[in-house]
C-alpha cells in the first residue's frame, strides 16, 4: 500500500500527488538556501543509489562511510560517527519535520523505502525514496507514525549500528535525531507556524522517546552534543556546551589509526 491514513479516511489520490505540496516546498527550499540533501521531489535520478538497510549489513559500507568522515574533519571514531550522523539524520527528518508542518502528511521513510547516495558535491549526501508512501492524520496519530518509521525502523538500525562500530553513545546520536526534526520548523516552516517553538515542542512530545526532551524549547538548545566542539572548530548554534574549553579534546591520533572507522560528508545539519 503506497500511501497511510490514519483517523479519518482518506479521498482516493496517487501516492505522488498526496506528496507534491511537499515536494514543491523541497524545491523552494532548495532554490532559496540551497543545496539541500534531498533530491529533488525525493525521487533518486541517476546511478550511485543504495537502500538505507545496506547501512546496516557487515558489508563495511558504514564503517567506509565513518571513515571518510574521519578523514574529512580529522576526527577520531565516535567523533566521526556523530558528524556523519548529524548529517544523515538531518536530511532525512527534514522532509518529515516540514510535511508534519505543511500539512500534517508526512514521508514514511524507512530502511527499506529510503534511499542514499553520496555524491562529491555539498553537502555530500542525498536522501530519496523508492515509493513515494504517506501518512496523514492529527498530531497525536503522526506522532506514533513518526516514531515508529523514521525512528524505529530507519534511525534506530543504524544508531546501534554506529554505536557497535565506534561505542558513539546514543544518547548522543537520538541528540542529533530530535535536532533535526525540529530545525526545519525554524529554517523551512517559519512561515507555517504562529509559533515555531511551541510546535516543535509538540512534535517531539508527540513522538516521545528517545527524542522528546533532548532540546530545550524555545530555545532550540540541545541537552546533548554532536561532539563538532571537541574538534576546535568553533560550537554549533544549538551546542549544550557553554565555553568550547569545557569539551575533552579528540583522541591521540594513534587512538585514531588503532579504531580507524571514520567517513566522509558534510555535516549537513548545519552546525
Amino acid at each position: 500500500m503506497n500511501e497511510t491514513r490514519t483517523g479519518a479516511v482518506a479521498t482516493a489520490r496517487p501516492p505522488g500527488e498526496a506528496l507534491e505540496p511537499l515536494a514543491a516546498r523541497l524545491r523552494a527550499a532548495d532554490d532559496a538556501a540551497g543545496p539541500l540533501g534531498v533530491a529533488p521531489g525525493l525521487r533518486a535520478s541517476g546511478d550511485g543509489w543504495f537502500p538505507a538497510a545496506e547501512l546496516t549489513r557487515p558489508d563495511g559500507r558504514l564503517a567506509d562511510l565513518v571513515a571518510e568522515t574521519g578523514r574529512r574533519w580529522e576526527a577520531p571514531p565516535h567523533v566521526a560517527a556523530a558528524l556523519w550522523w548529524k548529517s544523515f539524520s538531518y536530511w532525512t527528518a527534514l522532509p518529515v519535520a516540514l510535511g508534519w508542518a505543511l500539512n500534517r502528511r508526512v514521508p514514511l521513510l524507512t530502511a527499506e523505502t529510503t534511499l542514499l547516495s553520496t555524491p562529491a558535491a555539498e553537502p555530500g549526501m542525498l536522501v530519496a525514496m523508492s515509493e513515494p508512501r504517506s501518512a496523514a492524520g492529527d498530531v497525536g496519530e503522526l506522532g506514533a507514525v513518526i516514531a515508529g518509521t523514521l525512528l524505529r525502523e530507519l534511525h534506530a538500525p543504524v544508531i546501534e549500528a554506529l554505536h557497535g562500530l565506534t561505542r558513539a553513545g546514543r544518547r548522543g546520536l537520538w541528540g542529533s535525531t530530535a535536532e533535526a526534526l525540529v530545525h526545519p520548523l525554524t529554517t523551512f516552516a517559519g512561515d507555517l507556524l504562529d509559533d515555531p517553538g511551541d510546535a516543535a515542542r509538540t512534535l517531539l512530545e508527540s513522538i516521545g522517546e528517545p527524542v522528546a526532551g533532548l532540546v530545550e524549547l524555545p530555545g532550540m538548545r540541545r541537552r546533548t552534543c554532536c561532539l563538532w566542539v571537541t574538534l576546535g572548530r568553533g560550537i554549533c548554534p544549538t551546542c549544550c556546551v557553554d565555553d568550547p574549553g569545557d569539551a575533552a579534546p579528540p583522541a591521540p591520533r594513534r587512538q585514531e589509526r588503532r579504531n580507524a572507522e571514520e567517513q566522509r560528508g558534510s555535516i549537513g545539519a548545519r552546525s
